[in-house]
């Protein structure tokens, strides 16, 4: 293979998505990239995702995992995995996205023209499909929280998430790998390039490179749905959440101005005990930022 087409390596964690894991695999295989490997981490599915992948994409690198690991622990393990077979960039990426056939050429060929830039996608809303869902991340330093640009003339770009983001190999040599300890499912993407930024890593968006996401099954949407008086406090000890109170605390603590991170910490969860209340009473959506 030639220099031109360095080799990336697939991380793709899934969890009871049978369906879902087999046509992202499926439509995978239609990527212009000539020089990818597909690494599936299967975090203890009990809907048979593992036999699947086994059996009916058999050059897919599959890791079977007891059901423990969470988002970071199991991206670790492929990311560990696609660095022993020599890959110069590791692609995390979601199984419920859809993705332009385009879509991994365009941020290889950003990566090699930006040496030491993690790049990520342009992401939209599968179900309205010309809805800007995510552009990059930004901060809103004051009420403690992450939130996504709307394009990428909206802000600084601050962080990026984990669906569709291209990180360099030495990236990972360098900054070290998810801290699955204290982001176990949620932020861990974010908390990684923010400390990549802050090694002298770039963070970029490539808008050429174009995802669209089913924004609507997430756990943390599952949680909004079901929120009552009865488990007002759930966000806070679910790790399906990104109101988690350790989560958020070791974020802000860790990425916040040390003389603001009290004050935005304590902003935080008053501002979303309020959208809470709202929502319950008037039986409203809470926004997607709560």
């Amino acid at each position: 293979m030639s220099s031109s087409s360095p080799k990336v390596g697939v991380v793709v964690a899934v969890f009871n998505r049978k369906a879902q894991t087999r046509e992202f695999c499926r439509k995978f295989r239609e990527q212009t990239y000539p020089n990818a490997d597909l690494i599936i981490v299967d975090d203890g599915s009990s809907d048979g995702t593992s036999e699947m992948v086994r059996t009916e994409f058999p050059h897919v690198l599959l890791l079977s995992e007891p059901g423990d690991l969470w988002w970071s622990k199991a991206t670790n393990l492929g990311v560990e995995q696609a660095l022993k077979r020599g890959a110069a960039y590791i692609l995390t990426i979601n199984d419920d996205v859809e993705c332009k056939e385009d879509f991994l050429a365009q941020l290889v060929s950003f990566a090699e023209a930006h040496p030491r830039t993690l790049v990520g996608s342009m992401i939209y809303d599968l179900e309205r499909p010309g809805r800007v869902w995510y552009a990059g991340g930004k901060r809103a330093l004051l009420f403690g929280e992450m939130n996504h640009r709307e394009s990428v003339e909206d802000g600084k770009l601050e962080w990026l998430t984990g669906m569709g983001t291209l990180i360099p190999a030495e990236a990972f040599r360098t900054v070290g790998y998810y801290d699955d300890a204290h982001f176990p499912q949620y932020s861990g993407d974010a908390d990684y390039s923010m400390r990549a930024h802050r090694a002298g890593f770039q963070l970029a968006i490539q808008p050429a490179s174009v995802l669209w996401n089913r924004i609507d099954e997430s756990g943390e949407q599952e949680i909004r749905r079901t929120l009552s008086f009865r488990n007002f406090f759930r966000p806070l000890t679910s790790r399906k959440s990104t109101s988690h109170l350790g989560l958020k605390f070791h974020l802000i603590m860790r990425h916040w101005p040390p003389l603001l991170a009290p004050f935005a910490f304590v902003l935080f969860y008053a501002k979303l005990f309020a959208k809470q209340v709202y929502w319950i009473v008037f039986k409203r959506n809470v926004p997607s930022g709560a």
